[in-house]
C-alpha cells in the first residue's frame, strides 16, 4: 500500500473496514553487550472498522483504489485507440480554398470544414473553421471558429427552412480583475468577437408587486389590486453602461463609453468609482455630511450606513453588489452574455488623525469607498 508516497505492508484481515490505520511496532537491537532500545520501528496498514475524519494516521478505505498492471494499462490503450479509430472514420474533415455562401447555407449533415483564403469572407475572417452539428432532422448548428479562438454559431430555423444570422458565443469568456488600492479596479480578458461588449451590471432586488390598479384605476377589476409575482435578486445592466475594451491578455483601467440616457452622459470617460457613486448616495444633511457624521443609503435597498453609534438601525458599512460581464448589448438592449465578475461597491467611515505642526490635535471621521471582489 502507498499512502503519502511511503509504501506501506498491507496487513490481511478477515473482512474490509470502513478506515486504514497505520501502526508501528518496535524492536529492541542488543549490541556488544548494550541494549538498543526501540532501535527499530516497524510499520505497516490494517483495516479498521470505523473512519473518523481527523485522527492521525487513520485514512477513509474508500479514498483508495487498486494500482493497475501493465497488462491492464495496456489493454486500456488498445480500447482507446480502437475507439479513435471508429471515430476517424465516421467524422468527415474537408479542406477547401472555394467555399462559396450558397454551399454553406446548403450543408447540413455532420462535418468540419478547414477554409483557406479563397473561402468567402465570414465574421470578418479570411480564414476559419465550420463544425455542423446535426442532431436531428430539424435541429442542426453551425459554429464557426477563428484562429484567435472566437467563435460564432448559428441554427437551423426549421419552421421558416432558414438559418438565422450567426451570433457571438460569450459563454467562455473569461474576465480576471484586481483592484489596486481599494479603489481602482483593472480588468484582463481574452479575444472579444465583434458585436460584444464589456457591460458594468448591478444586482437589483424585484420585489412581489407586478401591478396595481391603484386607487384611480379605471378597470374596476383591478382597482384597488395587484398581482404578485415571486420576489428575486438579479443582475441587471446599469444605466446602460458599456466599458471600454483592451488588447487581449493586457490589465487595464475600464472606462464608460457608452449610457443609455442622455442625462448620464457625464459618465463617460469615467472609471468605476465615479460611475457607481449614485449607488450608495447621502442621505442626512449637510452639516453632518461635512462633519463626516452623515446617513449614507443604498438604493433600491433599505440598508443603511453611519457612523458607528451615531444613528440607530444603521450599519457602520454598506455596500452594493456589481458584475462586470461580456454581452451583445446596445443602449436599449442586453443579451444573456456570459460568466460574471462579481465585486462589491463599499462605503465605510474611517478615523484620521488630524496633525498640525506635527503635534496630532484631534481625530476626523472620514468618508471612504472603495470596490473589493465579492
Amino acid at each position: 500500500m502507498v499512502i503519502d508516497g511511503e509504501v506501506l505492508r498491507f496487513k490481511a484481515a478477515a473482512k474490509p473496514g470502513n478506515g486504514i490505520q497505520i501502526r508501528e511496532t518496535t524492536e529492541n537491537i542488543v549490541a556488544d553487550g548494550t541494549t538498543y532500545r526501540e532501535a527499530r520501528i516497524y510499520r505497516y496498514a490494517e483495516y479498521v472498522p470505523a473512519y473518523a475524519k481527523g485522527m492521525p494516521g487513520l485514512y477513509p478505505a474508500s479514498g483508495f483504489s487498486m494500482i493497475e498492471s501493465n497488462d491492464q494499462l495496456a489493454k486500456k490503450l488498445l480500447d482507446y485507440s480502437a475507439v479513435n479509430s471508429d471515430l476517424a472514420k465516421k467524422l468527415t474533415v474537408l479542406s477547401t480554398d472555394s467555399l462559396t455562401r450558397v454551399q454553406l447555407d446548403a450543408q447540413k449533415d455532420n462535418v468540419r470544414l478547414n477554409c483557406r483564403k479563397g473561402c468567402f469572407q465570414l465574421n470578418g475572417a479570411d480564414e476559419y473553421t465550420i463544425n455542423v452539428y446535426r442532431h436531428s432532422a430539424n435541429n442542426i448548428t453551425q459554429e464557426q471558429i477563428l484562429p484567435d479562438l472566437r467563435r460564432y454559431v448559428r441554427y437551423w430555423n426549421s419552421a421558416a427552412k432558414t438559418w438565422g444570422g450567426f451570433f457571438p458565443v460569450t459563454e467562455n469568456l473569461h474576465i480576471d480583475i484586481k483592484v489596486v488600492k481599494g479603489s481602482t479596479v483593472y480588468v484582463r480578458h481574452g479575444f472579444i468577437p465583434e458585436g460584444v461588449q464589456l457591460v458594468l451590471l448591478r444586482k437589483k432586488k424585484r420585489s412581489r408587486k407586478r401591478r396595481s390598479g391603484g386607487t384611480t384605476g379605471t378597470n374596476a377589476a383591478w382597482k384597488g389590486k395587484s398581482m404578485l409575482r415571486q420576489p428575486k435578486n438579479q443582475y441587471v445592466h446599469y444605466k446602460g453602461v458599456i466599458l471600454s475594451t483592451s488588447s487581449p491578455n493586457n490589465w487595464y483601467v475600464p472606462k464608460c463609453i457608452g449610457v443609455t440616457d442622455i442625462e448620464d452622459n457625464a459618465l463617460i470617460g469615467k472609471e468605476l468609482g465615479k460611475i457607481c457613486e449614485d449607488m450608495i448616495v447621502a442621505a442626512g444633511t449637510i452639516q453632518e455630511i461635512a462633519a463626516g457624521n452623515g446617513l449614507y443609503k443604498v438604493v433600491g435597498t433599505r440598508v443603511k450606513a453611519s457612523k458607528k453609534g451615531t444613528k440607530p438601525k444603521t450599519q457602520a458599512s454598506c455596500y452594493a453588489r456589481i458584475a462586470l460581464q461580456f454581452a451583445s448589448a446596445g443602449k436599449t438592449f442586453k443579451s444573456a452574455g456570459g460568466e460574471m465578475a462579481r465585486l462589491k461597491y463599499r462605503l465605510w467611515f474611517e478615523q484620521r488623525d488630524v496633525i498640525r505642526n506635527g503635534v496630532k490635535i484631534d481625530k476626523q471621521t472620514v468618508v471612504r469607498r472603495g470596490f473589493s471582489a465579492d
